[in-house]
């Protein structure tokens, strides 16, 4: 039921405006610029997560708001944030889905994407105590483009899910993939009987 009332709110009234959203992808140089690395630097995993969330913490609507207290241009600041939000996010997976960008230390950190088993469970809390729903629903919706462009909007609902993201990891990835997934965890070698053709009988 709560997956069916998370897609409505993300879904209504966005078909539209999704459809004539373009997307202009970014490039390598530029993506490690907005989060704060050289041209020449590789960073690693961690380092690149920690740059991506330092950054998402800045885009909370209570520091925008005090900011523009200040300025007297709330309205303004509140859509700028919104768009830096979202330039962010897609640079952090620009770099993520580079993988000859990012230092590994080893092949584990690779498939568990730098997600420690300490991290998940704190935040399968937070969407739990904070959102009511299981970590899997945020996750899903994180990734959908409709919900992202839901995200810029002022409701109270996309205000209320900017300060959760904007205090736990923005829109990355925060659930480590289940064992066996696209590599996840650990493989296991098959043994030569079982790979050894049975007779027949």
């Amino acid at each position: 039921m709560l997956r069916y009332q998370l897609q409505s709110i993300a879904t209504r009234g966005l078909k539209r405006q999704y459809q004539h959203h373009q997307y202009h992808p970014i490039s390598t140089v530029a993506a490690k610029s907005m989060l704060g690395f050289s041209e020449v630097c590789k960073p690693s995993i961690q380092e690149l997560r920690h740059a991506y969330f330092e950054a998402a913490k800045r885009c909370h609507p209570d520091i925008v708001n005090q900011t523009s207290q200040e300025n007297d241009d709330a309205d303004e600041d509140v859509d700028a944030n919104a768009k830096i939000f979202i330039s962010l996010t897609e640079a952090y997976e620009h770099l993520m889905n580079n993988k000859d960008e990012i230092q590994y230390n080893n092949k584990s950190e690779m498939n568990n994407m730098g997600i420690s088993i300490s991290e998940e469970q704190q935040y399968r809390d937070a969407c739990q105590m904070i959102l009511g729903i299981p970590a899997e629903i945020v996750e899903e919706s994180k990734a959908n483009p409709m919900f992202r462009q839901w995200l810029m909007g002022k409701t109270d609902a996309a205000l209320h899910w900017k300060m959760f993201l904007a205090a736990h990891g923005g829109l990355a990835v925060k659930l480590r993939p289940p064992a066996g997934y696209l590599g996840g965890g650990k493989e296991r070698e098959l043994k030569k009987s079982e790979t050894r053709r049975r007779r027949k009988r």
